[in-house]
């Protein structure tokens, strides 16, 4: 009796076992690619928020809001910069803003009051005054006190924090400027520029704006620590915004490294 030959059954065993290694492995690659796949579409952030700030934030906040979109390619960062009491106005009559970054407790507070503000508001910078003058300091001006000689002074609105902040620094300078000599502008921007494109003789702003001014623009003067008064920065998200995971990723963005480095770099001083 002939046996059938062995090595035929042995030899299709072995292609089947390699059959099904290799549809197992195609199987789990193709499992690995489809969660690699979904983790990253739904791991990154997308969409558009906008960030009301005060106006002195305007050159740190537009840099820090082009680094994190260029980080998180499907965002948008928009900015509407003004005023801290203006702001806190526009907000509570209605307005647009997702984030709100103030330059005084006080105008954060306010909102909080309004029932404006979702969460808990976070310090994350600070400030200080500074005096900015003509190119070359054509009065000699060296103090709060010497703004006398002035015959315009530039200060901002007494209800926005740098306007504020100024009319304190001055008290406590025990320096009186008359009405008359004094012009106000509507927040630190427009008043740093009566200085270096109008006619003011001086202007109280804050040293990240007076940072900002070339020598052919003018000049800045300390303010001693003895008449400083400091401002302090805060954020926090605006109630009802539709997109809480973006406000909240640009608020850690602003308070964390990348956004205390480019504060610090402007002048500003840390949180605490």
């Amino acid at each position: 009796m002939e046996h059938p030959p062995v090595g035929r059954p042995r030899a299709a065993v072995r292609l089947a076992a390699v059959v099904a290694v290799a549809l197992a492995l195609a199987a789990c690659s193709s499992s690995t690619s489809s969660t690699s796949t979904s983790a990253t579409t739904t791991g990154g952030l997308s969409g558009s928020i906008t960030v009301s700030a005060a106006a002195s934030l305007t050159e740190t906040f537009t840099a820090l809001g082009k680094s994190f979109e260029q980080a998180h390619g499907g965002t948008t960062i928009h900015f509407n910069f003004g005023s801290s009491a203006a702001l806190v106005t526009q907000i509570q009559q209605g307005s647009s803003a997702d984030v709100f970054a103030s330059a005084s407790s006080k105008t954060m507070d306010d909102l909080v009051s309004s029932g404006n503000v979702q969460g808990q508001p976070t310090v994350f910078a600070k400030n200080k005054l500074e005096i900015v003058v003509k190119p070359g300091n054509p009065l000699g001006i060296t103090s709060l006190t010497d703004l006398t000689k002035a015959k315009t002074v530039a200060l901002c609105a007494s209800d926005a924090p740098c306007g504020a902040a100024a009319d304190k620094a001055l008290a406590q300078a025990k320096v009186t400027l008359p009405a008359s000599q004094v012009t106000r502008g509507a927040d630190v921007k427009a008043t740093l520029a009566e200085v270096t494109t109008g006619d003011a003789d001086a202007a109280v702003v804050y040293v990240t704006d007076a940072k900002t001014v070339t020598s052919s623009q003018g000049a800045a003067v300390p303010i001693p620590a003895a008449q400083q008064v400091i401002a302090t920065y805060e954020i926090a998200e605006v109630k009802g915004s539709k997109d809480s995971e973006l406000d909240q990723a640009w608020i850690a963005y602003v308070t964390g490294p990348e956004g205390q480095a480019v504060l610090a770099k402007a002048g500003f001083l840390p949180p605490s």
